[in-house]
């Protein structure tokens, strides 16, 4: 059980670091010290940098992306309403933050896709998930006929909006800038959502 704690607490503060660092700008050594731990104890659970940095991806994927889709989608009285309760979820956890760190899947991408190709190739796997987790609550609005847009390509543009919102505001750190533009992708919803 300890040893467990040993590695969730290591993932966990690699994740905070990448977040607010950057792959490149957290080390090993900053990993160790922030979690406490020895590097003997680091090296038990994870061979490298990259290997913890897998989890790490794992792991956010799973908490920040797919687990808060799920779980406004299954609240809602409709695929619409859960889009947006979870956009504006979203939205209230970048501002809590101060839209500090941003998205790590945007981050990860643009920092490390051109010169890592296990990662583009995770990253890719967690992108499709993504798009398909999507494309599976829209499809049956499109076989009713109350979506204007393919649900896949739909699916893509929201990934896509959301990642660049989530850019912008860390930019921008600008309230009201980022309400703004997560506002313009629930805007986007409405319209191409007609139920």
């Amino acid at each position: 059980m300890a040893q467990q704690a040993t590695q969730k607490k290591i993932i966990a503060t690699a994740e905070r670091l990448i977040l607010r660092r950057g792959y490149d700008g957290t080390s090993l050594n900053d990993v160790v010290s922030a979690a406490g731990v020895s590097k003997g104890a680091f090296f038990h659970y994870f061979p490298s940098k990259q290997a913890v940095s897998r989890n790490v991806l794992e792991k956010y994927a799973k908490e920040q992306i797919f687990a808060p889709l799920e779980k406004n989608m299954s609240r809602a009285p409709n695929v619409k309403q859960g889009l947006l309760d979870w956009l504006q979820e979203t939205y209230n956890a970048y501002a809590q933050w101060k839209f500090a760190g941003g998205c790590l899947l945007g981050n990860f991408a643009l920092e490390l896709s051109d010169r890592d190709e296990e990662m583009r190739e995770q990253l890719k796997a967690i992108f499709l998930q993504w798009e398909n987790q999507l494309a599976g609550y829209l499809k049956p609005l499109a076989a009713d006929g109350k979506m204007k847009m393919e649900p896949r390509q739909f699916a893509r543009l929201l990934i896509s909006a959301y990642q660049g919102a989530t850019m912008t505001a860390k930019v921008h750190k600008d309230n009201n800038r980022a309400s703004r533009e997560f506002q313009a992708i629930g805007q986007l919803i409405e319209s191409v959502i007609v139920n």
